[in-house]
Order: C-alpha cells, then sequence, then structure tokens
C-alpha cells in the first residue's frame, strides 16, 4: 500500500512528494494545481488539489475532490487520509496524506494540459 504525500512548496510548486515524487511549479501564476489519483481497478480516484494562498496565510491550501467524470455517482474512495503539520523543509506547512491502495496512478493535470 503506498503512502502518498502531496505538499507545496515555496508559492509555486505543489505536488506528491513521497511514491512518484512528481511535483508541478506554476511559476507563482496563483492557480491552482491539480493532480488525478486513480486507481483503475476499483474505478475510484480523487482529484486533490493544491493553492497557495498569499496574504495572511502565506501557506497551501490542500483539498480533495472524488473524481466522477461522467457523473454517474461514483464513491468517494474509503482510503485513509489525514492533514499533518510540516515543521522541515519549507517552514510550517500542512500535507496531505492518503493510504492509497496498491495499482494507484498520479497524474499532474497541469502538465497534461501544457502537453
Amino acid at each position: 500500500m503506498p503512502i502518498l504525500r502531496f505538499e507545496g512548496y515555496s508559492d509555486d510548486t505543489f505536488g506528491e512528494v513521497e511514491h512518484s515524487k512528481d511535483d508541478y511549479d506554476n511559476c507563482a501564476s496563483g492557480r491552482p494545481i491539480e493532480y488525478l489519483v486513480e486507481h483503475k481497478e476499483s474505478g475510484l480516484g480523487l482529484i486533490v488539489t493544491g493553492q497557495h494562498c498569499p496574504g495572511n496565510c502565506g501557506s497551501w491550501l490542500i483539498g480533495v475532490a472524488n473524481h466522477d467524470p461522467q457523473l454517474d455517482d461514483r464513491d468517494f474512495p474509503r482510503w485513509p487520509m489525514r492533514i499533518e503539520a510540516l515543521n522541515y523543509r519549507n517552514g510550517f506547512q500542512p500535507s496531505l496524506v492518503i493510504e492509497a491502495p496498491d495499482g494507484v496512478t498520479i497524474r499532474c493535470l497541469q502538465k497534461d494540459a501544457d502537453d
């Protein structure tokens, strides 16, 4: 069972740093960075979004949503997940930790759009 850890760094880079070690740099554009976390065998998936919040916050907002592209009421994955506070590398930032099933794939949707 892979452990996925989504984190932001500085004001422009967000990604999964534990399992795939994949991140995306949006050049401090302020636009959200989205990852599709998909388990094809079960048909379940999540969209993980990182949004840098400037001003009084100065850190990353991390959210999850159900991946249901056909709007057919797919179940929300019951994978264990939690938010942890980081106190290393990039200051006091949140980290989303997901205990995903074997065979899960991770893909940055903004990288797809750039191709």
